[in-house]
């Protein structure tokens, strides 16, 4: 039987998976700078390994951007780099030359960790694995999964078990049927031996599997990840496991809402949301009336100002914030919480949530929602949905303002706005869309603005005038995304 593992004196992250399939708003396209929860997986893979295992060394595996991964992981200290200069042309081949490079640093029947980039995996399951590798006597321990979608399984490995003795018996990579409950992750202990078993299969120029190679090694033990799990193959992997995530957590919400001469609905609408969120941020501009003095007694944060236009108030008030989500409504009653619950529903799995209003039964009676509006806020929406078609956003709703988003990605994009006038909500969303983040649309409620008249589209001339405003950043920002490219 092996020896009782103590210490785990090295640890190898292979990172130079490219995200071809998921389109990456990151440079270069890497897995290895996906953010999950605001955290650069690369880094949470390093930052888990020196928290509970704290080896000697951490290498990283790439295959290029050698420069771009120095200055990545400048900051950590006890952290080298395994450039593999020469990459075969045999797809598959990838993970065992990278292999073949780690052998070159591995002491004879040294242990090692073993971990892929584009997995993620909970902090709890990972610290119980760095216990198991401490505290069992194992020649390979390799970490499983029970299966929840058939999806999941099929991507990965599978493996089959023997529980009674917590060995594996098999391992089959890209099973094409689902052959146990269990399959097996890139989170694996290892020993020397391993390595000088696929260097001697490389050079017999075996196109093998890597994960097949662990049936031909001493028989493996396992350790049951029992939490989230994620192999990172797509946009959609992306945003499945944010929702895992975010599903147990608590958020940070402010409303954000701009406002002139609205005196007579300000209350309403501040009361109506404050009971949904942390708090509700007047963004109002400086006038003669009491919007500002009555906002204050209903316990919204008010930030006034010579505010150059819906836009630019906007801006402020977002800027005011320090939440997770940021919603953005009206001051004249037009929007409700009541729709509030479902826009963050459908947040949590995506980066951004707008509302529309060309549901004629979402549409409340003499609401101003006329049938030009409907048409040109259509048409505005198609075309944004033309001019930029590799995203595959559809928009029905250009210039509805109910929308919700997440902070981190609003502070992305947020130098790139340039309107101050109503603008704003279509520049919004094209950037947004731009930068490569999950945007959609869902049916809100429309009522009748209770009192005053709406400084936008009150009139069909002012309508006019902001619909003209709207079309041309819609073909500014296409030419620049144009030149930029």
């Amino acid at each position: 039987m092996a020896e009782k593992v103590k210490k785990i004196n090295k640890a190898f992250v292979l990172a130079g998976g490219a995200g071809k399939r998921i389109k990456l708003d990151n440079k270069y396209n890497l897995k290895a700078f996906i953010e999950i929860d605001n955290e650069q997986l690369l880094k949470r893979h390093i930052s888990l390994i020196k928290r509970y295992l704290n080896p000697e060394k951490i290498y990283v595996v790439i295959t290029k951007f050698k420069n771009l991964f120095q200055e990545s992981i400048k900051n950590f200290d006890g952290i080298e780099l395994i450039f593999n200069e020469k990459i075969s042309n045999k797809k598959g081949l990838e993970l065992l030359l990278a292999i073949k490079n780690i052998d070159k640093v591995i002491d004879q029947n040294e242990y090692f960790l073993l971990t892929l980039v584009d997995e993620y995996y909970s902090e709890d399951d990972f610290k119980n694995f760095c216990d198991s590798v401490s505290n069992k006597n194992f020649s390979t321990m390799v970490a499983i999964k029970e299966f929840t979608f058939p999806e999941e399984y099929l991507k990965n490995y599978a493996v089959i078990i023997d529980e009674e003795n917590q060995i594996i018996t098999n391992s089959i990579e890209k099973s094409e049927k689902i052959i146990s409950n269990f399959f097996g992750t890139g989170l694996i202990c290892l020993n020397k031996n391993f390595t000088e078993l696929v260097v001697k299969n490389l050079d017999k120029n075996i196109k093998t599997p890597l994960f097949s190679l662990l049936n031909k090694s001493e028989t493996p033990k396992f350790h049951l990840l029992k939490n989230t799990y994620c192999n990172i193959n797509t946009r959609v992997d992306i945003y499945e496991l944010e929702k895992r995530i975010r599903k147990n957590k608590k958020f940070i919400i402010d409303v954000v809402i701009p406002s002139y001469l609205e005196e007579e609905n300000i209350s309403f609408v501040v009361n109506d949301f404050k009971k949904k969120v942390n708090n509700v941020i007047i963004a109002n501009k400086i006038s003669s009336d009491q919007t500002d003095v009555i906002a204050t007694k209903c316990g919204a944060k008010v930030v006034s100002d010579n505010y150059l236009g819906y836009g630019h108030a906007l801006k402020a008030g977002i800027n005011q914030s320090t939440a997770d989500i940021i919603v953005l409504a009206e001051a004249d009653g037009t929007f409700r919480s009541s729709d509030l619950e479902k826009i963050l529903n459908c947040l949590m799995d995506n980066d951004v949530v707008q509302g529309t209003r060309t549901n004629p039964s979402y549409i409340q009676y003499r609401a101003n929602m006329n049938r030009p509006r409907i048409f040109f806020n259509k048409l505005f929406g198609n075309l944004i949905s033309l001019l930029w078609p590799k995203n595959k956003t559809l928009l029905s709703d250009v210039g509805c303002t109910y929308r919700a988003f997440w902070k981190t990605k609003y502070d992305k994009i947020k130098e790139n706005i340039v309107s101050d006038s109503a603008a704003f909500a279509p520049e919004l969303t094209i950037e947004f869309i731009n930068k490569g983040f999950r945007v959609i649309e869902i049916p809100v409620n429309y009522y009748p603005r209770n009192m005053g008249v709406s400084k936008i589209s009150g009139t069909y001339m002012k309508s006019a005038v902001t619909a003209l405003k709207m079309l041309r950043i819609i073909f500014i920002k296409r030419f620049l995304y144009l030149f930029k490219k």
